[in-house]
């Protein structure tokens, strides 16, 4: 039995971007299993929808009839690791251990349509708190928090959402699309946003983006002070350590890549 399971662990692993079909002959030659133990695990693959084939058209020259390729029962597996991968809870301890080395507010915001939410926060012990609280909701163009996110989407999702009209928040918020686009552009390039005035006045935020499986920015990670406590001067210290605890959490929601930025 255990000889069977690692010839279809090894079997799945044949199955990559850069292949993502295979004859039945192929994975025989390559695996060097039989050509009949190979036929009854792809036919009980297929039965249960781990597999699907595909009849060969007619214009190509094959005797074997079918490819094979990975079916929807990993979509659906998939589906549930993600919707069970609560990105928060990884995420918390990290953002703990960021509040006590600076002892300021640290927050995650989550991509929510054409807004993002704070969907978890770490607060300072410092007796003048931050504006911002768990379900609060932000636009993605204003405030480093939310404007990390929308740095990193499709360029037509961009467009779409500075299509509308800019709401001014506070002294500090971009007055004009052109702005905006702008800071998205120092975002991409230099990996972090920083914000003064921009939601509320007198804070300041410092936000760096966290890269999901599929490699997407559906998540920031920010630090939130007021102005005083957070100088501009000093923010790459702050840039790196959020940084290096972006990179971790990252890599925990399935980012195979190295961190793009400067981790250390």
């Amino acid at each position: 039995m255990s000889k069977t399971l690692e010839k279809a662990i090894q079997l799945f692993d044949l199955f990559t971007n850069e292949k993502p079909t295979w004859t039945m002959d192929e994975i025989s030659e390559y695996t060097k299993i039989p050509k009949p133990t190979v036929y009854r695990l792809l036919k009980i693959f297929v039965e249960n929808g781990f597999l699907q084939k595909t009849p060969f058209d007619k214009s190509e020259q094959s005797s074997e009839g079918y490819r094979f390729s990975l079916g929807l029962k990993f979509l659906e597996l998939g589906n549930i690791v993600s919707a069970n991968l609560d990105v928060r809870n990884i995420a918390l301890p990290h953002m703990k251990s960021l509040q006590l080395v600076f002892n300021e507010a640290v927050q995650l915001a989550f991509k929510d349509g054409h807004e993002g939410i704070y969907v978890e926060k770490v607060e300072s012990t410092r007796p003048v708190r931050l504006y911002t609280r768990t379900g609060r909701r932000a636009p993605l163009y204003a405030g480093a928090c939310m404007r990390t996110i929308l740095a990193f989407q499709s360029k037509e999702e961009i467009d779409q959402i500075l299509s509308e009209p800019l709401t001014n928040y506070a002294s500090g918020t971009p007055k004009t699309k052109e702005e905006v686009y702008r800071l998205l552009e120092c975002c991409r390039k230099e990996g972090y946003s920083y914000s003064v005035s921009e939601l509320e006045e007198g804070t300041v935020s410092i936000a760096v983006p966290v890269f999901n499986h599929e490699g997407k920015v559906l998540y920031s990670l920010s630090i939130a002070g007021i102005i005083t406590s957070i100088p501009e001067k000093d923010r790459k210290y702050f840039v790196q350590e959020l940084w290096n605890a972006a990179a971790i959490i990252s890599s925990l929601i399935g980012y195979k890549q190295p961190y793009p930025y400067g981790v250390l």
